[in-house]
């Protein structure tokens, strides 16, 4: 199971990369509206999300651990709470804009993405190569 959380994990951090630079593109077309496509892949990343919290979690009660080390317990606060917080804010953002609906997306995305992220480097090593190791690409 930790594999798969970590392999979520990483495709979490690519959904939102992804989202985010959609909503760039869009900008500068000088579209007003996301098209539908956008809208469902934020809404399954956001329930991506919520499973990897779960399975966090899981793991967690499982008595599996990040590991060792002063700032582990930020891999929680990354993972889980902090992201849910970005997506929640850019969904309300959009809500509030009468043009461009999807800068919300986008920017919520944007942070969501940097935390996402964050919280894989603090499961698996802050450089890329820590990255790729423990994502098993190299």
């Amino acid at each position: 199971m930790t594999s798969f959380h970590r392999y979520l994990g990483a495709l979490i951090v690519v959904l939102f990369l992804a989202i985010f630079v959609s909503g760039l593109v869009l900008r500068l077309l000088g579209r007003s509206e996301a098209p539908a496509p956008l809208w469902a892949v934020q809404h399954w990343t956001e329930n991506l999300l919520v499973v990897q919290t779960v399975l966090g979690i899981v793991l967690l009660l499982m008595g599996r651990r990040v590991g060792a080390g002063p700032g582990v317990w930020l891999h929680y606060l990354y993972g889980s709470l902090f992201p849910l917080v970005a997506v929640v804010g850019g969904r309300l953002a959009s809500l509030r804009r009468e043009r461009y609906d999807y800068l919300g997306l986008a920017w919520g995305s944007f942070f969501a993405l940097g935390l996402t992220l964050r919280a894989l480097q603090t499961g698996c090593g802050n450089d890329l190569t820590a990255i790729a190791l423990c994502l098993r690409l190299i």
